[in-house]
Formats: structure tokens, sequence, C-alpha cells
């Protein structure tokens, strides 16, 4: 039954830090919010951007999302990390 249950909770753990890492690179592709246009309609994909002018609008991704994607990362370093301290019996002294 020890088996089952390091099995199962091991599986589940794995799941959780992928899902939370896969979560904080999706929160990073956030694009931009669309831009609204004279006449009321939206950019199809975001502000155009001329070739030639390097000084672009600064219209990244939301605040929020950058927020998310870092508390997702910050939340999977700390169960790896908490994974390697039950794993090594070194630290438990």
């Amino acid at each position: 039954m020890a088996f089952l249950i390091v099995f199962g909770s091991s599986l589940l753990a794995a799941s959780v830090l992928v899902a939370l890492y896969s979560l904080g690179i999706r929160f990073l592709a956030t694009p931009p919010p669309k831009v609204r246009q004279a006449d009321g309609s939206f950019e199809p994909d975001g502000p155009s951007r001329d070739d030639e002018d390097d000084d672009v609008d600064d219209l990244g991704r939301p605040r929020w999302a950058t927020i998310a994607a870092y508390s997702c990362f910050g939340l999977s370093i700390a169960g790896a990390l908490y994974g390697i301290y039950l794993i090594v019996p070194a630290l438990h002294r």
C-alpha cells in the first residue's frame, strides 16, 4: 500500500508542477491589448508597426499577466525545492 501512496503523490506533484510551469509560460504569451481605431473598431492583430520606426509604443503584455507568470514560476520552483528537501536525507538534520 505504501508503494501506491508514493506513486500517487509523486504523480500528483509532478502534474501540479508541470501545470504551474505551463500556465506561467501561457501567461508570458499573453498578447498586448488591442488598440481602438478612430472609427471605434479594433486593429485585428494589435498595433501596426512601421519597419523604419523603432520608437514603438510600449504595449506589451498586461502587468497582471507578468505577475501571474512569475508567481506560477515561483510556485513551481518552490515545489521542486520542497521535493528535493524531502528526498535528500542530509537536509533533515
